[in-house]
């Protein structure tokens, strides 16, 4: 009889064990996680900066129609850029007739999240021409001023490579007053170009009318542009 009973008891036990068992294994199933954005993307102006993006909307700008291009957005404080689905460039470009040509600076943060070559490429002008800040093209590295008495940023004296990690920002400083084009990407010098004779242009084949950001085959974000004009 005492036998029996422990036998009952054991195999209660066991069945309890099993039930408490499943019912834990159930709810510590991971559940479909649910889609989570990333955080604004907050905006720092300085004193005497102006943003060139409002964060929320393109109101301003226009996509630049290279063929096949990529629709930009801004999502959370951020522009993006995509990849181009079926051409090699995407662009957007600020019409604003009042936008300076000389003694101004520009700051602005990018990275690359998508590819791998030019994510943040800032086309400028600079008095009576226009000139390109190339960041990261000729797969990914080269850094440097498109063009310089026709040579392009993989050829001229500004030429220089970065390693760039994917998903990680990079801040980036352009100064441009009449006798020079300086430029900084997270503290190391880019460019720093004495222009008195010389052919400051766009690389051939290419033209801009305004302030105009562009990448090449990646998908790049800009975050916290400003422009601030220099006494």
């Amino acid at each position: 009889m005492m036998l029996k009973m422990n036998r009952r008891v054991y195999i209660i036990i066991i069945v309890t064990i099993f039930v408490v068992s499943c019912g834990t294994r159930q709810q510590g199933q991971p559940q479909q996680s649910a889609v989570i954005e990333e955080p604004m993307f907050i905006q720092e102006v300085p004193q005497g900066w102006i943003p060139l993006l409002d964060g929320i909307t393109l109101d301003g700008w226009e996509t630049v129609r290279y063929g096949g291009e990529g629709e930009p957005f801004m999502k959370n404080g951020i522009l993006t850029l995509p990849m181009a689905p079926f051409g090699a460039m995407t662009g957007l470009t600020l019409i604003d007739d009042d936008f300076p040509v000389i003694n101004y600076e520009i700051y602005y943060e990018a990275r690359r999240v998508e590819g791998n070559d030019m994510f943040g490429a800032m086309t400028f002008p600079y008095g009576n021409t226009f000139a390109t800040l190339i960041v990261g093209g000729w797969g990914g590295a080269t850094c440097g001023l498109s063009s310089i008495d026709d040579r392009d940023a993989s050829s001229n004296e500004t030429t220089k490579r970065i390693h760039f990690k994917d998903d990680q920002w990079y801040s980036i400083h352009v100064r441009l007053t009449p006798d020079s084009i300086n430029a900084v990407i997270d503290n190391i010098k880019v460019i720093e170009l004495a222009t008195a004779g010389k052919k400051i242009h766009l690389r051939g084949g290419t033209t801009a009318d305004y302030l105009t950001f562009s990448t090449f085959i990646t998908t790049g974000e800009i975050g916290n542009l400003r422009m601030k004009k220099i006494d």
